[in-house]
């Protein structure tokens, strides 16, 4: 503060015929400063070098001073920044304008020679928009503000002025806007409600993109109140709403009214989902009953899982998890069917505990003493315990290859007496190896504890799936629609079959028979014969080779008809299609009065290895358009095999499936098929399983053990609420010729109604060929080459010459 207080003197009294570092006078001239000769020589200095900025230099002391009078005062280091970038652009305005106080003037030399490089390079045009930009944010940081705040309350206050100008009452706030209180105008409003106006465009674009017309019937009608208004307040504004909810974690909550069933706005329904979606354990049916309805667990039996009724009207009814509750939200309909309860599954079995701390440190010792065996000198970092193995963090000394460290899995495991050890060389982000050791004691992942945990009661996606616990014991899940296919690989008995039964169980914990659909392939005729009759099912499970190939190509027409519906609403995935038919159920026109929400739709294939010994090139075909294609339809794909050789999982497959899940191998050339690394030959089988995502890096996980009665027992429930309706017969497919043309099926080409076409157009053409065919219409290649062999049959066209096109005869 003394510092503060003798700069300002020196400063105030200035005067520039005073001796200074630059200016020299006689040695009989009286010093005029204040502050005596240091007064004289400080605030020459500070004039030269700083200019009219240099009066910030008392108040820069004089808040260093505050500070340390009391920590009340002091700054966070983000306002200094801010008021140093003003002091800059104050120096260099002080330089261009030339500005002068008393015997101060412009900006100084560090002013000066800002403003003249800034224009020098910049030209005078670009270096004020430069400096203006730096004055905006100098300011913003300074002040602590927020310029869309400043505009949004300047835009509403320019309204008003408008709306009194022309003699209207002053436009009334957004219903969503907290009225002012008694004693509001003379403490002011909080700076929240600046933001309402941006608030109140954003719900009219939202209205506007979903084709909704603006008016008192699709505009939000309630907003949450504050409990603590009073009780007149209530009852005036009860005359305006007709329903009203009471969140209390958000203030504008907004709920709308669709055919009776409240539910929430849905803009994203991906985003969306993320963000309000809830578990199957907190569930609540919608039911379209009066308040005073009894609770539906009160009448279920004890056998079937409790679902909560709506609340009585002073309280809101919690909105339905899952893809259930998305949908249902969006369609207006309520969902009929609960959702199996966690008594389906069976509880978690006490195990023996894992090893103490005592044993995981005289493991640990042991592992640094058989590293130093093999010249290895290293350091035990960190140990990592969890149900199956136990992870050991070991930085190596400097001047170690990694590589060294790598190649000693089999002779660890040996010095260790383990089963297998698995080394992460290194561990991603950190300069340690990670050395995975089996425990002694190993635990078993049950279903129902996953099923139970928050990760899987919120959901992660529409299609949530349970993978099972990373090497710590967290539980890991994944969503299907991001991924957006899955590849499976792993020997037998390892879990893979095991695994799909979880996935498949997840689906069924998560979603409703209309929110998505199963297409099952079971070459081996046992792996899924429990899921037979299963309501979610579009056919029975899928066991001959023709049906199989018949059900990937029907799969294939399925996507290219949900492109063409979702064309027809100009959206871009199954989220938007579902979410704008809702929006405009009642609006339709004629056109689309034969547009249905589209349920998501999973295509499982068990054994991928039979498929492609007996017709490899339909099925890759059918499998890679589906893969490069499907996932905006809403058609996602998991496909397993115990073969992971390069003739099954080829290289096409390989590209289009980046997410993949890896069990145990018999050896490091099928870990490098289906992982691109080696490491899963060191797994431990029965569940234990390495999973790469799409674009992350490698990770173990240990797969929950489901038994054949749990699966049964959920399959059950499912067959019990709604009986199976089939929509297609893949027998059948492709001798139908309004089926679009399948593959396989047989059939008369000539009775194909595009046979009269390709005949008409490869006579204009004057050669044939299947892609030619395949590509002008738009067709499957097994249809294609029907229609070209029936033309040459017919004589219209020759034999095949190699790879050259067909000359046309007639």
């Amino acid at each position: 503060m003394f510092w503060a207080l003798l700069l300002l003197l020196s400063l105030l009294s200035f005067d520039a015929n005073d001796p200074s570092l630059n200016h020299v006078v006689s040695g009989v001239v009286k010093v005029k400063n204040k502050a005596g000769l240091f007064g004289a020589y400080t605030a020459g200095f500070l004039n030269d070098v700083f200019g009219v900025a240099a009066y910030l230099c008392p108040l820069i002391f004089g808040a260093l001073g505050a500070a340390y009078v009391s920590p009340s005062y002091s700054l966070h280091w983000s306002r200094w920044l801010g008021f140093f970038l003003l002091t800059i652009c104050l120096l260099v305005i002080g330089a261009a304008a030339d500005v002068t106080v008393g015997d101060m003037w412009g900006g100084g030399m560090v002013g000066n020679a800002l403003h003249i490089n800034a224009s020098r390079f910049l030209s005078p045009g670009g270096s004020a928009l430069v400096w203006l930009f730096v004055a905006l944010v100098g300011t913003q940081l300074a002040g602590n503000i927020s310029w869309f705040n400043v505009a949004a309350r300047v835009l509403q206050w320019v309204q008003e002025r408008i709306a009194a100008r022309r003699g209207e009452s002053a436009p009334s706030a957004p219903v969503n806007e907290r009225q002012p209180e008694e004693g509001d105008g003379k403490r002011g409003w909080a700076l929240r409600n600046l933001r309402l106006p941006s608030m109140e465009f954003w719900t009219r674009w939202r209205d506007r993109l979903g084709n909704i017309q603006p008016t008192a019937d699709s505009l939000p009608e309630v907003f949450e109140e504050k409990k603590s208004r009073s009780a007149q307040t209530q009852a005036q504004a009860e005359g305006k709403r007709t329903h009203q909810t009471d969140v209390d974690d958000d203030p504008f909550a907004v709920a709308q009214d669709f055919n009776g069933v409240t539910i929430s706005p849905v803009l994203d329904a991906a985003e969306s989902y993320n963000q309000n979606g809830e578990g199957p354990a907190e569930q609540a049916n919608y039911e379209e009953a009066p308040a005073s309805a009894a609770p539906a667990s009160a009448q279920a039996p004890a056998d079937k899982p409790r679902v909560a009724a709506p609340a009585a009207s002073a309280e809101a009814p919690k909105k339905q998890g899952g893809l259930t509750g998305l949908l249902a939200g969006m369609t207006g309909r309520k969902a009929a069917i609960p959702l199996p309860g966690l008594d389906l599954l069976a509880p978690p079995a006490k195990v023996a505990g894992n090893s103490s701390k005592e044993d995981r440190e005289a493991r640990g010792k042991a592992l640094i003493a058989c590293l130093r065996d093999f010249d290895i000198q290293s350091e035990l970092v960190h140990v990592t315990p969890g149900p199956v193995v136990t992870m050991y963090e070991v930085r190596p000394a400097p001047g170690i290859r990694v590589s060294r460290i790598a190649n000693l899995s089999d002779d660890l495991a040996l010095a260790l007496k383990a089963v297998a050890v698995r080394i992460q060389a290194p561990i991603p982000g950190t300069d340690t190896v990670g050395i995975e050791i089996p425990n002694d004691n190993r635990e078993t992942v049950n279903f129902r504890e996953l099923a139970a945990s928050e990760p899987f009661r919120k959901g992660c996606g529409p299609l949530t799936m349970i993978l099972g616990k990373d090497i710590s014991g967290k539980p890991i899940m994944a969503d299907l629609t991001r991924m957006p296919h899955l590849l499976v690989a792993g020997a037998t008995g390892a879990g893979k079959s095991v695994c799909l039964n979880g996935i498949l169980i997840s689906l069924l914990y998560h979603t409703q028979p209309k929110d998505m659909q199963l297409l099952l392939i079971d070459p081996k005729r046992i792996e899924m014969a429990v899921y037979a009759d299963e309501p979610h099912l579009v056919h029975p499970v899928v066991t001959e080779m023709n049906e199989a190939k018949n059900a990937l190509d029907w799969a294939v027409h399925e996507m290219d008809r949900r492109y063409e519906a979702m064309a027809r609403l100009g959206v871009r995935n199954v989220a938007g299609f579902n979410q704008k038919l809702a929006a405009c159920k009642n609006d339709l026109p004629p056109d689309f009065a034969d547009l249905e929400p589209l349920p998501y739709l999973v295509i499982v294939i068990d054994e991928l290895a039979d498929l492609m010994m007996t017709a490899a090139r339909e099925v890759e075909t059918s499998i890679v358009r589906l893969a490069q294609l499907a996932r905006a339809a809403g058609i996602h794909m998991i496909l397993a095999t115990q073969r992971p050789s390069v003739d099954v999982v080829t290289g096409l497959i390989k590209a289009n499936f980046p997410c993949r899940i890896s069990f145990q191998v018999t050896s490091k050339h099928d870990s490098r098929t289906i992982l691109d690394q080696v490491g899963a030959e060191h797994l431990l089988g029965r569940g234990d399983m390495l999973f790469k995502p799409s674009g992350g890096r490698l990770q173990r996980l240990h797969g929950p053990f489901l038994s054949d009665e749990e699966v049964a027992s959920v399959v059950s429930y499912w067959k019990r609420q709604l009986s199976p309706s089939y929509k297609v017969d893949f027998a059948q497919w492709g001798l139908d010729s309004g089926n679009g043309g399948g593959s396989g099926g047989g059939g008369d080409a000539a009775q194909d109604p595009l046979y009269g076409e390709v005949q008409a157009f490869v006579s204009e053409q004057g050669r044939a060929s299947i892609s030619l065919v395949q590509r002008r219409f738009k067709i499957g290649f097994n249809r294609a080459a029907r229609l070209v062999e029936q033309l040459e049959h017919d004589g219209i066209i020759g034999p095949a010459d190699g790879s050259k096109p067909r000359a046309v005869v007639k």
